[in-house]
């Protein structure tokens, strides 16, 4: 998704950063585990996938802080991948 070529592996603890940094983002936004997802869709979907490798994409090419000078904004599509999958509000009741 980076377009990094195999044996540049300098930035291979950055990567892997990103990558959790975007799983984990995914999984809070969507108020989800990936236990759920697979109880639910007998895997994790691929649009998830394919949503957690913009994100940390994004992550690794706009490594700075978003300012009003530099404006840095997520991938649109990233939220048409995901918020099917979200869950909105808890099921259960409080007792």
């Amino acid at each position: 998704q980076c377009r990094i070529m195999p044996e540049n592996t300098l930035e291979d603890k950055i990567l892997t950063l990103y990558g959790a940094a975007a799983e984990n983002t995914l999984l809070n936004a969507m108020n989800r585990t990936v236990e759920s997802l697979i109880e639910d869709y007998g895997e994790v979907p691929d649009d998830l996938h394919v949503a957690g490798l913009l994100l940390a994409n994004h992550l690794y090419e706009h490594r700075g802080p978003t300012t009003n000078v530099s404006l840095s904004v997520v991938p649109y599509a990233l939220d048409w991948l995901w918020k099917p999958y979200a869950i909105l509000a808890s099921n259960k009741k409080e007792e």
